[in-house]
């Protein structure tokens, strides 16, 4: 697969880092499809769409450090899987089409939450992204983003409260 990757790249920088990336980040990437798919194939799936994602946008990872970039590739991974997951859930059989038109009636239903975590602003997004998904500290944030660690917090504390407001005026129970 690498190979055909590698064709839809011009210089041979760009091939040289692109490889590096592949190389590094696969696994990360598919383990972060397929904890939200539970599929191999699908998992495997979301993982190329996150490879063309990455080389349509490859500029923009010209300039990072390759050891850099797990916040990143790990979000693209988990995007194109919630993708593929809602074009699937497009396409249920005609009896499970029940189940899916159920309001949910708490917030700890994944989907909803996911659902609900993509209408946050990208600014307060990214920096949860990295908290919540990564695991990374506020330092560990402010010095990837090149942010200081007040404004890391400052835009984690911002970003939870917005995705609360976005859950109550959703209709959804916050359970704690």
């Amino acid at each position: 697969m690498l190979v055909y990757y590698l064709q839809m790249l011009d210089t041979p920088e760009e091939k040289i880092r692109f490889e590096q990336i592949y190389l590094k980040y696969r696994g990360l990437m598919y383990h972060v499809a397929e904890d939200i798919l539970h599929n191999r194939q699908d998992a495997e799936d979301a993982v190329h769409n996150a490879f063309l994602r990455i080389i349509k946008k490859f500029s923009r990872f010209q300039n990072t450090p390759a050891k850099d970039l797990a916040p990143q590739v790990a979000v693209i991974a988990r995007n194109e899987a919630i993708s593929l997951q809602r074009k699937q859930r497009g396409e249920a059989p005609l009896e499970d089409w029940d189940g899916l038109a159920e309001p949910s009636e708490s917030i700890s239903d994944y989907h909803a939450l996911v659902d609900s975590f993509t209408r946050l602003p990208r600014t307060y997004r990214a920096v949860m992204e990295m908290k919540l998904l990564s695991g990374y500290s506020d330092g560990e944030i402010a010095a990837k983003l090149g942010l200081s660690k007040t404004a890391v917090s400052t835009r984690i504390s911002r970003g939870r409260q917005l995705l609360r407001d976005i859950v109550e005026r959703e209709g959804f129970l916050l359970e704690a």
